[in-house]
């Protein structure tokens, strides 16, 4: 080692080349307080700590966990629990069962305040009776306003929707039988309308205990244990327990001797009672026999007849094309140059169809009942006996 390289390190040891090292105090050097010094020109500052929330060793002390408080509902005593993470699933059904609560309390309040709306602002005023095709003054048959509207129980100044429409209209059909169609009805602001149509006679059928009188929607308005005049007598057969009951409606059985003993099928299936007399009145009406009219026989759907005028039996057999068959009768009856006379009486049969389908109506007139032979009394017979005996007398002399 040359002199100038041992100078050169003397120098760098303790030299002007030597780094002055700071002092430090007696506290320092016992741990009491830490001094940090500026450092000098041309020093580098220390780097920062990459990691400053570095977690401690496991040996270390942990952070504190929050305490739990012993007052609050839940609160078992020991070790604190760790706090459970909550997933976004979890928040996500939260906010859904905030906005559900949201909207379930909108809808309560809304409900709420239409109730109250309803009560409060919406009240019976007025009442209306009027016919279907909203005409007044209605013709309510043998009734009056005024009976109609006492006989709904409604209070003036009640709630407009504090009753049953459908009940009230049952109740006054039970209530009015000569009342052939009821209808309540509400008109806001607060108006109740009732729509009436008043029942007439039109058909008598025989029962067990005497005689029913019918509408011509087969309401029951009267019973009478004599046969009434002036109304359609109707043959048809009734429930065996059948008790008139005014305001009721009769429904006649069904039978149809073609189809006895054997299966209803979809191509079998015939009409009810009701509703091929319903049928047969539309036809009726239509080719204006229905005036008339003076018996209908639906004992038997598959033998359905009528009489016009107790002087002519109209055989229509089943209900297909029994729109045909009735138009068939009409102009048979009707048509002054190629129908019937007006004295003539006897069967006509409109039921019989030929095997290309056309219907024929065929005639038969009754035969007149013979004129009896008088028979002489015993004195003319005694004259003429003895006038004879004396001519012959004569004629030997």
């Amino acid at each position: 080692m040359d002199r100038d390289q041992r100078s050169r390190q003397q120098k760098s040891r303790g030299g002007s080349f030597a780094r002055s090292t700071p002092k430090r105090s007696l506290g320092s050097r016992m741990g009491l307080q830490k001094q940090t010094s500026r450092p000098q020109a041309g020093q580098r500052r220390p780097a920062p700590n990459p990691m400053p929330n570095r977690r401690p060793p496991s040996g270390q002390a942990r952070r504190s966990q929050p305490q739990l408080n012993p007052q609050k509902a839940g609160y078992t005593p020991g070790a604190p629990r760790r706090q459970r993470r909550v997933t976004q699933a979890e928040l996500l059904r939260q906010r859904n069962r905030r906005r559900a609560l949201g909207v379930l309390a909108v809808l309560a309040v809304l409900v709420v305040g239409a109730v109250i709306s309803i009560n409060l602002l919406f009240k019976v005023t007025a009442f209306r009776v009027e016919t279907f095709d909203r005409t007044t003054p209605a013709d309510t048959g043998i009734y009056t306003e005024d009976e109609i509207i006492a006989a709904l129980g409604i209070e003036q100044n009640s709630s407009l929707f504090g009753f049953s429409t459908t009940e009230k209209t049952m109740q006054l059909q039970a209530q009015f039988p000569y009342l052939d169609n009821v209808q309540v009805d509400i008109q806001l602001p607060g108006t109740v309308v009732v729509k009436v149509r008043p029942a007439t006679e039109r058909f008598t059928c025989m029962y067990s205990g005497g005689w029913v009188i019918l509408s011509d929607s087969l309401k029951i308005l009267r019973s009478d244990v004599s046969q009434p005049q002036g109304l359609t007598v109707l043959s048809c057969t009734l429930q065996p327990d059948f008790t008139p009951t005014p305001g009721a409606f009769v429904a006649p059985v069904t039978y149809n001797s073609l189809l006895e003993g054997e299966p209803e099928t979809a191509e079998t299936a015939q009409q009810n009672a009701t509703e091929v007399l319903m049928q047969l009145l539309d036809c009726l009406e239509t080719e204006g026999l229905s005036d008339g009219v003076t018996a209908l026989d639906i004992t038997d759907l598959s033998k359905i007849s009528f009489t016009y005028q107790d002087r002519i039996q109209v055989l229509v057999g089943n209900s297909n094309r029994m729109d045909y068959k009735v138009r068939l009768a009409g102009v048979a009856i009707l048509d002054p140059d190629k129908g019937l006379a007006a004295s003539d009486k006897g069967t006509l049969d409109v039921s019989y169809q030929q095997t290309d389908g056309e219907i024929k109506g065929y005639f038969a007139p009754d035969e007149p009942d013979p004129t009896p032979t008088p028979t002489p009394a015993e004195g003319e017979e005694g004259e003429g006996a003895s006038s004879e005996a004396t001519t012959d007398n004569s004629e030997e002399e």
